[in-house]
């Protein structure tokens, strides 16, 4: 899923706002993915309500797409094929390049939080997890702030953009928090780590995302600042 580019990162960093310099790393993604969008949603063996059931998995979730049979979607869940009702899932493509972060012109608390967000990349997302063993999105967020800048968070991503300060999108800073809602209020947030990317806890790990286009584009509510 992931390729790195060299000589376009670079200028893509300074066109974000962001004066490049160290990393300077692209993530350039292709692939058809599957969100869930309802809560407790089986996930099968066979494509039909008689196959056992392996898992449950719930809205905002994001897996592989691996085909259609009939009324199903076939996913890649814990490395194998399975098979889920398409009425509960949407399917779309993620072609984005997202950038990895740079703390050039950045200092205190902001390159903290950026510096401890990197360190966890990759680490699973776990539904309610808010240690090391696995994060959810609000837990991610909540660990990072503690960690790098000694803040507290509210528990969950609705809360955690109710009692934040208010800011502009088009004035987002480094280490500030980004908003999205699957359509019930807020569901979702990551850390900016430019003017169009953030290092947020989806399925599939902590990553780096763009949250100006793409999947999370469409579902951007906000953006609010604890620093």
């Amino acid at each position: 899923m992931k390729r790195f580019i060299t000589t376009v990162a670079m200028s893509a960093l300074v066109v974000s706002g962001f004066a490049a310099t160290g990393t300077g790393k692209v993530e350039a993604a292709s692939v058809t993915k599957v969100k869930v969008t309802d809560n407790g949603l089986r996930v099968r063996t066979a494509p039909s309500t008689n196959a056992s059931i392996v898992g449950k998995v719930n809205a905002g979730q994001t897996y592989t797409y691996k085909g259609k049979s009939g009324s199903w979607t076939k996913i890649s869940y814990k490395g194998k094929t399975r098979y889920v009702s398409s009425s509960y899932v949407k399917t779309y493509k993620t072609s984005t390049a997202t950038k990895a972060y740079t703390t050039s012109g950045t200092s205190g608390k902001r390159a903290n939080i950026l510096k401890e967000a990197a360190k966890h990349k990759g680490t699973p997302y776990v539904w309610g997890g808010t240690t090391t063993r696995g994060f959810d999105c609000s837990g991610y967020t909540s660990y990072v702030y503690k960690k790098a800048a000694g803040k507290t968070l509210p528990r969950t991503s609705s809360a955690q953009y109710s009692s934040a300060k208010k800011v502009s999108v088009s004035k987002v800073q480094q280490g500030d928090l980004v908003f999205f809602s699957h359509g019930s209020g807020i569901q979702h947030v990551g850390i900016a780590t430019s003017k169009s990317s953030m290092i947020n806890s989806e399925t599939g790990g902590v990553k780096y995302s763009s949250f100006k286009s793409g999947y999370w584009g469409s579902r951007l509510v906000g953006a609010g600042s604890y620093l």
